[in-house]
């Protein structure tokens, strides 16, 4: 019993003093990058059916939301509170976007910071809003507050 203590403080001591040094020296990774990705956001069923030729459970048909780019490129989506808008919202899967996310290491999924439909040459930043309250939200629901209907809003951004 007394080695298993001692075995453990050890281990802690080693992980401590490493997570340490790595702070000390600067070495410590930054746990996502921001970046900004272009293309139509799709059921991953769907498009490795049409890139790929290949075919999913018809369970998971409706299970996956990916970033597809111009370059045909898959990337996938956490459904969150920015992401479940995708789900629930098909307008939003038929328009050109541009999704600031979060990339974090070892994942390939993606994190939505922000939303932007690009059309005839102009960005627009895209959010839900209630006209009574005046609150802003980021999927398709009833209002927060007044639990009444809320419109899909698209606010110019400028240059």
């Amino acid at each position: 019993m007394k080695h298993h203590w001692l075995a453990w403080v050890a281990c802690a001591a080693t992980a401590l003093a490493g997570g340490a040094s790595a702070v000390w020296q600067g070495e410590e990774q930054p746990r996502y990058q921001v970046e900004s990705l272009r293309g139509r956001v799709v059921w991953a069923s769907e498009a490795m059916r049409r890139l790929h030729g290949v075919e999913s459970d018809a369970d998971a048909a409706e299970w996956l939301i990916v970033l597809e780019t111009p370059s045909g490129e898959l990337h996938p989506l956490v459904k969150d509170a920015r992401g479940r808008a995708f789900y629930k919202d098909e307008r939003l899967r038929q328009m050109d976007l541009e999704l600031l996310v979060r990339r974090y290491p070892g994942t390939p999924l993606l994190k939505v910071i922000r939303v932007y439909r690009l059309r005839d040459g102009a960005k627009y930043e895209l959010d839900y809003w209630c006209d009574v309250c005046a609150i802003t939200m980021y999927e398709l629901k009833e209002c927060e507050c007044c639990q009444g209907p809320i419109r899909l809003r698209e606010t110019l951004v400028k240059p």
